[in-house]
């Protein structure tokens, strides 16, 4: 928030004897630049003024959608660990004894054991985790939930169509005690097409409303093109003038513009993979996502360069886990198995030269490799993704019958489960699961996130932005001003936020009471623009006396924001007491 003459009012809603004297002061130097688009900064105060005593807007909980992007409290890391001989086929029969779980290299015990053989318990052992994980006694039907995530904004319309055929066809293979849900990212909403259900009708329905979802694979493929036709064509000439030099490492700024631009799109990819885990995280039994992906690179330096004549050093640009972390993560806190579904046929990809002459033999050659490579490109990613979450990636036509595979591989396992020391640090930890019998291979997750609640509370937010729900049922009161030209195309909008005193924790100090408090406010235009990262203001309010009735505490800025139609997310947490207050609303300021 671009603070303008930014000040803090403590009053009664409505105003009511004995309110008390609170102050609100900023307890770090928040200030950050965020996003070309929006810049959000703190102001730095002491001990600020009391404003007016006036009415807080009326929160109106009752039109709010439902809410997804919630953040459950994960005692146990569960891993669904699968173990084959040499020849691929499954080993049934082993015990707790049998296997060893090392974390950063140090193995910890074994607390949960369960063998599921063809969807049913066939034995438990070790030690249950009290209130973390069901009781399953054996013969005992464990279900599974299915949550599929629909790419629409990198796949083309008749490839996405063709699996989702084929998912619709295969439905039946759900079993007694499985349910699925089913969301879809366009590349700027993510849109819930049916919650959890049981019912084959239910789900048929939703998948016929996904065909006729318009999907956006090939506006990707102009952007591509368009790069192709103006910007490779001086970089074609610069090679046959160089023709000498195999190895260029360095972009020119129309490469450097496009690979920024084709990062960033994946980005709000995984961010929105991400935003559905953590909004469906809380279903019975194992917990599978099907991830119908349009095409995304490893590394998106290497699909710009498209040459592998070339080798392209882009500090900056993040690849590989660091690009999917996000999305790896989130599955691994959770216990989502994730499977990939490539999506896109490269069967039938054209190889046009850009500038529309006829290629010779040896260029035609080097363009199918150049194809070839971004096939591999997008097959690595998805590899990356489920090895890291203990999946299997699906390639090529294996999209036709994704859901009867993925059925068909997530009917028998071993379900080992163990307490980590939470320290709620941010830190990520490897997981590797070992057989203590040789010549035996296992499949599982590989890591598990030790997530702050800082960070949860801002992966909640980021997720409300995407849903278009709150991300939390305690509403917040929020009031906007009108709006200022700051510049060319932009905009200061004034907004007041309403602290609820009352509902908040205080805690005894030196001087009083307080009460130590998150504000984040998040932002994602109509284009699908948003913040990088959400900043953190955190506060601390200072009272006498804890609230008694119901009051308030103002907060007062200026947001920096282009001239554009905008989603906004205000979120407050209550770091002692845990508590959330959130709404959203729309910003159309033309």
């Amino acid at each position: 928030m671009t603070a303008h003459g930014t000040k803090y009012g403590f009053g009664c809603a409505p105003p009511a004897r004995g309110c008390g004297r609170a102050v609100v002061t900023t307890t770090t130097d928040c200030s950050r630049r965020l996003a070309a688009s929006v810049m959000l900064a703190a102001l730095l105060a002491g001990a600020p003024a009391l404003g007016q005593q006036r009415d807080a807007p009326a929160a109106q909980p009752g039109e709010r959608p439902g809410t997804f992007g919630e953040v459950l409290e994960v005692r146990v890391v569960n891993l669904e660990v699968v173990v084959t001989d040499k020849h691929g086929v499954r080993i049934s029969g082993l015990g707790p004894q049998d296997f060893a779980i090392l974390v950063d290299g140090r193995e910890v015990p074994v607390e949960y054991f369960t063998e599921i053989l063809g969807g049913r318990v066939l034995d438990a052992g070790g030690t249950k985790a009290a209130g973390t994980l069901p009781v399953l006694a054996p013969g005992e039907a464990v279900g599974t939930s299915y949550l599929v995530f629909i790419d629409e904004y990198f796949s083309r319309p008749e490839d996405l169509d063709r699996v989702l055929v084929a998912l619709h066809d295969q439905l039946p293979n759900l079993g007694p005690g499985d349910r699925m849900a089913i969301v879809a990212y366009d590349g700027k909403t993510l849109s819930m097409l049916t919650t959890w259900s049981q019912s084959v009708e239910t789900l048929e329905r939703a998948i016929k409303r996904a065909r006729r979802r318009p999907a956006h694979g090939r506006l990707r493929e102009a952007e591509l093109r368009s790069y192709d036709v103006i910007g490779r064509a001086g970089l074609d000439d610069q090679f046959r003038l160089r023709a000498e030099e195999l190895i260029d490492t360095e972009f020119d700024p129309e490469e450097t513009r496009q690979v920024e631009l084709l990062t960033g799109q994946v980005e709000r990819v995984v961010q929105a993979a991400s935003a559905a885990l953590r909004g469906f995280g809380g279903p019975p039994g194992r917990k599978v996502m099907l991830l119908f992906s349009g095409g995304w690179p490893y590394d998106p330096t290497t699909w710009v360069a498209n040459d592998i004549r070339r080798t392209v050093q882009e500090g900056t640009i993040a690849f590989g886990y660091h690009l999917y972390r996000p999305l790896i993560d989130t599955a691994n806190r959770l216990s989502y198995t994730v499977y990939p579904i490539e999506v896109k046929a490269f069967a039938d990809q054209p190889i046009n030269d850009p500038s529309g002459v006829t290629p010779s033999a040896p260029e035609r050659l080097r363009q199918l490799e150049n194809v070839l490579d971004r096939e591999a490109e997008e097959e690595s990613s998805l590899a990356l993704i489920a090895r890291r979450t203990g999946g299997k990636a699906l390639l090529n036509d294996a999209g036709n019958h994704a859901f009867e595979r993925v059925v068909e591989d997530t009917r028998s396992y071993y379900w080992l489960g163990f307490t980590p020391s939470w320290q709620g640090d941010d830190r990520s930890h490897d997981v590797r699961v070992q057989v203590r019998r040789a010549g035996l291979e296992v499949r599982a997750r590989r890591g598990y996130s030790d997530l702050s609640r800082t960070t949860e509370v801002s992966m909640m937010t980021e997720s409300a932005l995407l849903f278009g729900s709150p991300p939390s049922d305690r509403p917040l009161a929020v009031e906007l001003g009108d709006g200022k030209k700051s510049g060319l195309g932009r905009m200061i909008l004034p907004i007041t936020v309403f602290i609820p005193l009352n509902e908040l924790t205080f805690l005894p100090g030196a001087e009083g009471y307080r009460a130590q408090i998150e504000l984040r406010i998040a932002l994602l235009d109509e284009r699908g623009n948003s913040l990088e990262e959400i900043p953190v203001v955190p506060l601390e309010l200072r009272v006498a006396e804890p609230p008694k009735v119901a009051g308030f505490a103002s907060y007062d800025a200026g947001i920096k924001m282009r001239r554009r139609k905008h989603d906004l997310v205000v979120s407050l947490y209550d770091k002692v007491g845990g508590t959330v207050f959130s709404t959203r609303m729309e910003v159309d300021p033309r």
